[in-house]
Order: structure tokens, then sequence, then C-alpha cells
């Protein structure tokens, strides 16, 4: 059954509004009418079953029959800092570290990275990526991706609680599993970050460690950029106890 994103302001006690892009896939693209039945995630932790009233190009709306908790949510907020990489391999990135869990997605801008989007269309066609993944995967949340970012601004802007790693391929003994398990704050919040198509600058992973970030091996194979930070994540978020 398809699902639709509602906005939290939209839940009015046991009514909810379909509104905008929703409402006219609702009622145009699927042909939804009144006493159809739909799945409905507010985008942060709830999901619901809604029977529809009544249908318009602009607003569909209805009552609300149940209501649930997230259930599938990441034992912690991981934060995936991905330079940014060419054409579609990006927008496939992100659908698929939506799908497997990742909170949040910071865009990186490093010394190599090659494309460099300057323009908010970018990120808004990321974030309707995002949503379309969740609504696929039957996530509640909805990734949250910020604009793209220089790597010495996102350096600065780290937490101070959790921890942050680094891929590298200069690191051929530390795993994540074992920098995980030295750092009990891990289950606070992680982060993760992953060079562009030419890999880091020295100075940048020196900058890195110099704030408190790891540098960790993927292993003895050179992965690619996009690959890398997905199994990245899949690792850190498996250790730190999600159900993958």
């Amino acid at each position: 059954m398809p699902r639709f994103l509602v906005r939290p302001e939209d839940i009015l006690g046991d009514g909810f509004a379909l509104v905008g892009s929703e409402a006219r896939h609702a009622a145009l693209v699927l042909r939804k009418k009144p006493g159809d039945t739909i799945d409905l995630f507010d985008g942060k932790d709830l999901s619901y079953r809604g029977k529809i009233r009544s249908v318009s190009e602009d607003r569909v709306e209805g009552i609300i029959l149940e209501k649930q908790q997230e259930k599938n949510s990441a034992a912690c907020e991981l934060t995936l800092y991905q330079a940014l990489i060419k054409g579609p391999k990006w927008d496939w990135l992100v659908e698929k570290a939506c799908e497997i869990g990742v909170y949040r997605l910071v865009p990186l801008i490093t010394s190599r990275t090659i494309i460099k989007p300057s323009r908010d269309s970018a990120l808004d066609r990321w974030k309707r990526i995002a949503v379309a993944a969740s609504k696929q995967c039957g996530r509640n949340n909805v990734m949250e991706i910020v604009p793209p970012t220089p790597f010495t601004v996102a350096i600065s802007r780290l937490p101070k609680t959790g921890i942050a790693l680094i891929p590298w391929e200069k690191e051929e003994k530390l795993t994540i599993r074992a920098a995980l398990s030295s750092h009990p704050a891990s289950s606070v919040s992680a982060g993760i970050f992953i060079g562009p198509e030419g890999g880091w600058e020295n100075q940048e992973v020196e900058l890195a460690k110099r704030d408190g970030v790891i540098p960790v091996t993927l292993g003895p194979t050179l992965l690619r950029a996009e690959t890398a930070g997905l199994v990245a994540s899949t690792l850190v978020l498996a250790e730190l106890g999600t159900d993958l």
C-alpha cells in the first residue's frame, strides 16, 4: 500500500489532511476516493492508518484509524559526511543511505571534490529522494540533508558527544568495530567521513585527527566513494545495535 507523508501540523485530533504534492499524488495519480484506507507517516517517528473522507486536487482529508510509534529507528543518530560525487551516483547514495537508517547526510566539499552544486534545486531534489526512500522502505522519519558544506566547516561543527570516524586507505589496522568498542560515547551519536573519488588529502586527515576524528580501515580492497559510504554506515549501525 502506498504511504503518504503528512506534516505533524496537519494531524488534528483524530483527523488528518494531505496537502500540496502529497494530495495531488493521492487524488490525481492514484485516484484515491472517499472511503479508501491509506498509510501515513509524519517524517518524525509516527505512522498512521487513515480513512479518506474528502478528496480534491490540493487537499485530501480523513480520519485516523490507528497510530503507531516508530519501531525501526537506529540505536544512535548516525551522520554520514560524504564527499559529493558526480551524476546519478549521488542520487543513488541518498536513496540507499536513507534506506539503511542514516539519520543525517552532510554533503562535503573537499580539496578533491569535483562537483560543487550551489543551486537550492539540488538540495530540494535530494530531499525529495529521501522522502520517497522513506515511503518505500517503511521508515517513519526522513533522513535530514543539509546544504553542501566545506570539510573544514563540518569538522569544526562536530558535536561534543559521540564518536567520529574517517575511513582512510593508509590506516591498515584499526577497524570500525574496534574503534566503536573502545568509545562508549558512540551509543549517543556517531559520524562517518567519506572522502571523494580521488581520496583524502593528507592534511585533511591530519586536521580531522586533531579534532578527535579516528582513522579506520574498511578492509584490504579500495572501495568506490559511494560504496564506502554505505559499507561504513552499515558497519556502524550494525555495531551500535540497529537491526539490519
